[in-house]
């Protein structure tokens, strides 16, 4: 018999690319992958640890999926970042869920799974099966994890026990793995890790992002996208390649989490003001259409409002590109979680709140750049009435799921564009996030 297989994905990015991986491997062992949770007979939800915000939405999820058990579901699989830290709390609280499985064992979902069904097991064919994974991005974009894990230990962050000690993929196994999607398809590759930078040191010896990068544009890749790169490992040549390479996105996402001394220092982070300044005129004297992204944490432990204030100066100076704000999350079991000063609720929801007004106004003004000028654009999808009725899609400076898009007229009535299609554009307007622009 053949069983029916729903996946709720929760979290972030990296989340996502292991979920894929699961789908791959009960795939290859005969369960049948299906998006109605109400007819599955197995729901499996990868959750998130790593905020507050995200543990709630984890638990909810769980307890939704739980009351299906009452109709079609057999077995609930719950992994991911939140049993990594809790599956003994949660296996106490919820005793609905059949099996957890943590961030690390995941890969045994198959066997386990075939074993509490009956189902009959068929070991995977072919030698290339290690890092398959079922792509629920669109067909024309992929995301790809060259590391998993993280040896920062920033004093407000659960990723190293949630996800455990740096580890980098070999380099033949990316290529191998980017090849895979490229022939089917993908246009464009976005290489994720904790820490891009630091990426091959633990195999390697010494960093390798600008070697793998070197090799990767050598495959039929139309973009290739690195997010999140420590501004401390950011290097001359890494820049430099990124600006001669065509098919490399002169796009950097480049966590800074603040921009005060004395926070940076609290937050374990090796980064000063100064240096930071430096790294951004850096990468604009090589190439001044480098778009720069950056998160950025308020309400930290210790933060005061002239600390607040001086972030709020620096963000305006650095004219970032995209910015992310988010209010400190006290997480336990962390360093920062025991700090004095701990900032109350309101008052840092005041600061991401004045944050965000902040960063919507200097968005609209960083957008002008763009008018006149002609772009290259990915289409994604098609909105709107016979009226108003337009395609969007993403420059090679807007990241799927966290920047803006561009919102392209048709050229003439009845002209047909499909997700996947790229298309010449002239930018023509902005709004406080997005693009407008005319086909060419």
């Amino acid at each position: 018999m053949n069983y029916h297989v729903a996946l709720c994905s929760l979290g972030c990015a990296k989340n996502l690319v292991d979920s894929e991986r699961i789908l791959a491997i009960l795939k290859d062992q005969s369960f049948l992958l299906t998006d109605d949770f109400e007819q599955a007979d197995v729901i499996v939800i990868n959750t998130c640890g790593f905020i507050e915000s995200a543990k709630k939405e984890s638990i909810d999820t769980i307890l939704e999926y739980a009351a299906l058990k009452q109709k079609n579901c057999k077995v609930l699989v719950v992994t991911g970042c939140l049993v990594q830290k809790y599956k003994s709390d949660l296996a106490r609280e919820i005793p609905e869920v059949d099996l957890w499985l943590g961030t690390l064992d995941f890969e045994t979902i198959g066997q386990r799974l075939t074993a509490m069904l009956h189902c009959c097991y068929r070991e995977p064919v072919g030698a290339d099966v290690s890092y398959r994974r079922c792509l629920t991005t669109p067909h024309h974009w992929a995301y790809v994890k060259i590391a998993e894990g993280c040896n920062n230990h920033c004093t407000f962050c659960t990723i190293p026990q949630l996800r455990g000690p740096y580890v980098s993929r070999s380099m033949e196994e990316i290529l191998a793995e980017v090849r895979g999607l490229t022939q089917n398809g993908v246009k464009e590759i976005i290489l994720l890790a904790q820490d891009t930078t630091v990426y091959g040191k633990d195999l390697y010896g010494r960093p390798m992002l600008k070697e793998l990068l070197e090799s990767l544009v050598k495959e039929n890749i139309m973009w290739i996208r690195v997010l999140y790169s420590y501004p401390a490992r950011i290097d001359e040549a890494l820049l430099r390649l990124i600006a001669q390479e065509e098919k490399i996105c002169t796009y950097l996402d480049i966590p800074m989490q603040h921009s005060e001394d004395r926070i940076l220092n609290a937050m374990g982070r090796p980064e000063r003001r100064e240096g930071l300044m430096e790294l951004l005129s850096q990468i604009h004297s090589i190439d001044e259409d480098f778009v720069i992204r950056s998160t950025f944490i308020v309400g930290f432990p210790g933060e005061t409002e002239e600390n607040f204030q001086k972030l709020c100066e620096f963000l305006e100076y650095a004219a970032l590109d995209w910015v992310g704000i988010f209010p400190y999350s006290q997480e336990e079991d962390t360093p920062a979680a025991e700090m004095e000063h701990q900032v109350p609720e309101d008052v840092k929801m005041a600061r991401y709140d004045y944050a965000m007004s902040l960063l919507s106004r200097c968005s609209a003004n960083h957008l002008e750049k763009w008018v006149g000028k002609t772009v290259t654009v990915l289409v994604e999808g098609e909105t709107g009435d016979n009226d108003s009725h337009c395609y969007y899609g993403r420059t090679s400076f807007q990241a799927p799921d966290v920047d803006g898009m561009i919102y392209l007229k048709p050229k003439e009535k009845g002209d047909i564009l499909l997700p996947g299609d790229v298309v010449q554009a002239i930018v023509t307007a902005t709004d406080v996030y997005d693009l407008m622009g005319e086909i060419l």
